[in-house]
């Protein structure tokens, strides 16, 4: 079952991963839109656009063929239409600056949540070579990739108590298989390996346990004399205990068969124990 829950595992961390390949790329998109808008808003429409580069975490570059000119209302507009849908945690700095990157031309800082507007716009920049640089400032997480998150978390839930619910029935069958067992109640006693099962949780009784509910079974329902008990579990391996032995055994066995109501062992004040079935 383990092997089986660690595939799954590394089957939703491909995905997650595959997932922020997938957004990588859609970003990467959006800002080559931004770039061929740009073009068009100021008459080119055959000069190209440079693979966009990652220059660092967040920070992306847009690259032009050939020189043109900038109007920042127009790179305003384009850059807020294409990234209005985008996820409402970023935050966005876009920036010009001339090729040689010497100074910054122009530049704003602008989200999906904000309501300021851009500022500095109608005054255009001279044809030059530019670079428009976008860094992305604040990467929230996208509800989407949430919510499919949370459904995958689900269905991990699911697959763990399925599969571990098979895997303890199939430890009972196991169990079961090992030996002859007796009904005690609502439990199956396995009096040879000291084991009780109730449905499919499995009591591993300790020597002693095991001992005591095999001599109160030779006798149900009847009162088994305190010496008895204290002679058979110790006295004839040459361990010589006190009669509040017995009494802290005999409560550690009551706590094991405590999952059905119907099976008590119950005290007859100053001769033993009675196993009432």
């Amino acid at each position: 079952m383990q092997s089986k829950i660690l595939l799954f595992l590394l089957l939703f961390l491909g995905f997650s991963c595959s997932r922020t390949q997938d957004d990588e790329k859609h970003r990467i998109v959006l800002f080559r839109t931004i770039g061929h808008q740009l073009l068009l808003a100021s008459g080119d429409s055959t000069s190209r656009i440079m693979p966009i580069q990652k220059t660092a975490n967040g920070i992306y570059q847009i690259r032009f063929e050939n020189s043109f000119e900038i109007m920042p209302d127009s790179l305003a507009n384009i850059t807020i239409k294409t990234l209005q849908n985008s996820n409402p945690q970023n935050q966005y700095r876009v920036s010009v600056f001339t090729c040689q990157k010497t100074e910054m031309v122009y530049g704003f800082e602008w989200s999906p949540k904000s309501t300021e507007e851009v500022t500095c716009l109608g005054r255009g920049l001279p044809e030059n070579c530019y670079i428009v640089e976008i860094e992305v400032l604040q990467s929230g997480i996208n509800p989407n990739m949430l919510w499919g998150a949370f459904v995958a978390l689900l269905v991990l839930l699911l697959f763990y108590v399925v599969f571990f619910r098979k895997n303890k029935k199939d430890e009972t069958i196991s169990t079961e298989n090992a030996g002859d067992f007796q009904k005690l109640g609502a439990f199956n006693y396995f009096q040879q390996t000291g084991v009780l099962v109730l449905e499919f949780q499995k009591i591993e009784l300790s020597e002693k346990e095991n001992k005591l509910l095999n001599l109160l079974l030779e006798k149900p329902n009847e009162t088994v004399a305190r010496e008895h008990l204290l002679k058979e579990i110790w006295e004839n391996e040459g361990v010589f205990v006190i009669s509040r032995n017995l009494d802290v055994l005999v409560s550690k066995l009551r706590k094991k068969l405590a999952g059905d109501p119907s099976v008590k062992i119950t005290n007859s004040h100053g001769k033993g124990y009675k196993l009432e079935v």
